[in-house]
């Protein structure tokens, strides 16, 4: 979706159902409607906002924002200059952030390798998944121990052409 094509009178359900229908995996939105808890593209990378801070500079304002990246853990910073010194206003093109589109699906894990291989199935479709590793660090740990003794589902996070495995638990008989 391109700045000039944007109609910030519609609600961001409407924004986003039309993103999704057009196939994009992000939309925009005026920074004025960002807020902590959000998720937001920051350097390119997809996050969930943790902390907002306006500030006034020499020619106007900027927003320092930062958020955890959704698939790494890393925390992340930006800082967005805007020209309307009263307040942030959805006309105000420089004031526009880039919103990820993401979706998490369950799996079952069926099959772990030692080298941390997974084959998921998804319980719905009966279909086998095998392009998501195991992540590296704790959860991995937590999921290959879990794996040893109980059926384990996993949850997958899929946005921004990136797939990966966020939290796991104990399949319930």
């Amino acid at each position: 979706m391109d700045k000039d094509e944007l109609n910030f009178d519609r609600s961001e359900e409407d924004i986003i159902a039309e993103a999704r229908a057009n196939g994009d995996d992000h939309y925009i939105k005026p920074l004025s409607w960002l807020k902590i808890g959000d998720l937001m593209k920051i350097n390119d990378r997809p996050c969930k906002v943790t902390e907002l801070a306006s500030r006034n500079k020499k020619h106007g304002m900027a927003m320092y924002i930062a958020g955890v990246d959704l698939f790494t853990g890393d925390k992340r910073e930006t800082c967005i200059y805007h020209s309307c010194r009263i307040c942030y206003t959805p006309s105000c093109e420089d004031g526009i952030v880039t919103i990820p589109l993401v979706g998490s699906r369950e799996y079952l894990v069926i099959n772990l390798t030692f080298k941390g291989a997974l084959t998921l199935l998804d319980e719905e479709t009966n279909e086998d998944k095998d392009d998501v590793e195991l992540p590296a660090g704790a959860l991995g740990e937590q999921i290959r121990e879990a794996a040893n003794t109980d059926d384990v589902i996993v949850t997958v996070l899929r946005g921004c052409g990136e797939e990966g495995i966020i939290k796991f638990r104990r399949k319930e008989e």
